[in-house]
């Protein structure tokens, strides 16, 4: 918007120079600057040839000639006093320029400009505000929806129209405006993506339909375990009572550094969805204490390994958020591979790392704690990082 208002003031100026220059250059300049004082100099002449003439100086046939090149040299002065001054051409050039580089620059503001933006100012604080009204809410997508007639391809008026209508809780009507947003051939928008999936979760009842499902699993080709997706996706196994997955979900967002209100929905789905499943499946319960741990270490990864050679057959990694111990679950529903889930062997052993950097390899620096060798019928498992002595308990 600065840039086009620069370059309207940068026009306008050119207007006024073109029509200072049509007034004060261009204007007629006579030749002579007092008409009366170059006819009083022809009289003064002839008055002097009369004179010569009765004092004999010059003959009669002299004085008649004299008299008629005078004149002829009056008729001629006049005449080209007129042909300098050419009324009206000059001003008419200077004033048509000056209208011609005004008509220019309102064409080049309507081309470039956007006369409609003043219609659309502080929408943003309305729309990202938490204190708008339903009627501002409705202000505001009338006059975006005017704006759009005209400029149907501003994607930002689309995306602020989207989430005006989502914080209005037309949700299908959001849905319609973010699919707007997103032009072919672009890279993805992750923020609309996101939002996009939530109006169409919310359009269709609280499930993934097939449409709120197509950008879900976009999403999932950029971004796999956005918390945000994973909300729908758990909330869309809740409605479907796919208890698994439900666990699978919570599990794979409970792994991040997310925001404290996630953590709890995650964890109480969570767990709600443990109490559906099967008692006598095999898994193991792991209870962890991390009391005053360095702080260079910030993740827990506990998981279960067969007593034979073979990468984990279970893992739950979590970040170190300040509580002081654990509860985690090992079973089929966090696989490493769901080829080899930890039902498929007899005995195995669980390990607690407290890693620096949370990946799989051991870092300089971590600590790492390890049961004796179990049976994952339902035990429970105890780990403590608060003494030296590094005991691992385990009935």
């Amino acid at each position: 918007m600065i840039p086009t208002y620069f370059g309207m003031g940068v026009i306008l100026l050119a207007a006024f120079a073109w029509v200072f220059v049509s007034v004060v250059y261009f204007r007629s300049k006579p030749r002579w600057s007092d008409d009366d004082a170059r006819k009083a100099l022809y009289r003064d002449r002839f008055s002097e040839i009369e004179s010569e003439t009765k004092s004999q100086l010059i003959a009669a046939v002299d004085r008649a000639e004299l008299s008629d090149e005078l004149g002829v040299a009056l008729l001629g002065d006049l005449e080209d006093e007129n042909v300098d001054r050419d009324p009206g051409n000059s001003t008419l050039l200077g004033v048509s320029l000056a209208v011609a580089v005004v008509v220019s620059s309102v064409a080049l503001y309507l081309n470039w400009g956007d006369p409609s933006a003043q219609s659309i100012r502080h929408i943003g604080s309305v729309v990202m505000g938490d204190n708008a009204t339903p009627g501002q809410l409705d202000d505001v997508a009338k006059r975006l929806n005017v704006r759009l007639k005209s400029r149907p391809q501003d994607r930002a008026s689309w995306y602020y129209l989207a989430l005006t209508h989502f914080k209005a809780e037309r949700f299908s009507d959001a849905t319609q405006a973010f699919a707007m947003v997103q032009a072919a051939g672009d890279g993805p928008l992750l923020d609309v993506d996101v939002h996009w999936a939530q109006a169409a979760f919310l359009a269709a009842g609280g499930i993934l339909d097939a449409d709120a499902r197509t950008v879900v699993d976009r999403i999932q080709t950029y971004r796999f375990d956005h918390p945000s997706v994973l909300e729908l996706l758990t909330l869309d196994a809740v409605q479907r009572r796919q208890h698994e997955r439900v666990v699978s979900y919570s599990d794979r967002a409970l792994r991040q550094e997310i925001s404290e209100s996630q953590r709890d929905f995650f964890e109480r789905v969570l767990v709600s969805a443990r109490t559906q499943l099967s008692p006598v499946r095999p898994h193991l319960d792991v209870f962890v204490d991390v009391r005053a741990v360095p702080k260079e270490l910030s993740w827990l990864l506990v998981y279960a390994r067969s007593e034979k050679a073979g990468p984990p057959l279970a893992v739950v990694k979590r970040p170190l958020d300040g509580r002081d111990s654990f509860n985690v679950t090992l079973d089929d529903t966090v696989s490493m591979d769901p080829a080899r889930p930890l039902s498929s062997v007899d005995d195995v052993y669980v390990v607690a790392r407290l890693s620096i950097t949370g990946t799989a390899n051991e870092h300089p620096g971590d600590l790492e704690r390890r049961s004796e060798i179990l049976i994952p019928n339902g035990a429970l498992v105890r780990f403590s990082f608060a003494d030296d002595l590094g005991v691992a308990e385990s009935n």
